[in-house]
């Protein structure tokens, strides 16, 4: 989602510290400063308000178009083709019957080396758009995204990026560098940059090299990755060997997402080799791996 080097470092700034890694398993904190020793273990800080995700997080969160309307199942031994479906089969009571003939091993396969969808314009999932709820009513999610939006305050996305000190879209054209979105965005809000939903505006934009979601997104995201931990006692001044244990920590320290898979199914061995991120793409089995 965020391939850029200086973001990997700054994520894992945030846990470890400039410090690093490797001094915190040989000495522990060193600092009563996060920037040195990193916000788990430091003291908690709620910033005069109750612990939440804020509104603004929740908007910018909207990624639906990272959901895949296709989906090809694949098997983890030899890539073979299991079958092809759709979201609206892997949704609901309709999962159930693809978890009854699919092992999770192959289904945790194929969600690994799948490709999400890209978060910009025209790109919602069809099912989304006309999703059918429990009691039998559609519901249009792209719409209701807009709706949610509007009703719980969050700001249009002009003044939205004004408050983060941004520089606003001056106009359609500055907004998006596709043209033909430039002209619909304008046809769609009657020539008035000043009210384009945050929404349309972060899929319009243009995406910094090696981002997966706007600048405009990302800003918010760097406040709340950081301010869900300074939040949470239990990462804060719990995160002690006397709340999780001398053993607990350890687990913490030294196991992965890909640790983690490869405990419950090791059949994903060759799938996960040599990675240590699992949210990137798997190898695909039968092929030689580098």
């Amino acid at each position: 989602m965020i391939s850029h080097p200086t973001t990997v470092t700054a994520l894992r700034a945030n846990w470890w510290g400039l410090a690093g890694e490797r001094v915190h398993k040989l000495f522990g904190r060193i600092s009563g400063s996060e920037v040195v020793s990193g916000i788990a273990g430091g003291g908690t800080d709620h910033y005069g308000v109750p612990y939440s995700l804020t509104e603004e997080f929740v908007a910018v969160y909207r990624m639906h178009p990272l959901i895949r309307d296709e989906w090809h199942l694949r098997s983890v031994s030899d890539d073979s083709t299991l079958r092809h479906c759709t979201l609206r089969d892997l949704a609901g009571p309709s999962a159930l019957k693809v978890l009854e003939s699919t092992s999770t091993a192959d289904l945790l396969y194929s969600f690994g080396t799948l490709h999400p969808g890209l978060v910009t314009l025209h790109n919602f999932p069809r099912f989304l758009q006309e999703f059918e709820r429990p009691d039998g009513h559609l519901q249009d999610l792209a719409a209701t995204d807009i709706l949610r939006t509007r009703e719980l305050g969050v700001l249009r996305y002009n003044e939205f990026r004004r408050l983060l000190r941004l520089k606003p879209a001056e106009t359609f054209a500055e907004l998006t560098d596709n043209p033909a979105w430039a002209e619909e965005i304008e046809r769609l809000y009657d020539g008035d940059i000043e009210k384009v939903d945050l929404t349309v505006g972060m899929y319009a934009e243009t995406l910094p090299a090696g981002f997966a979601f706007s600048d405009t997104a990302f800003r918010i995201f760097v406040l709340m990755a950081s301010r869900r931990l300074n939040s949470d006692r239990f990462f804060t001044e719990y995160y002690t060997p006397e709340v999780y244990s001398t053993a607990g920590m350890a687990w913490i320290d030294d196991n992965t997402m890909v640790t983690v898979l490869l405990r419950h199914h090791p059949e994903l061995r060759t799938a996960l080799a040599g990675l240590t991120n699992a949210f990137v793409p798997w190898h695909t089995a039968g092929r030689a791996v580098a």
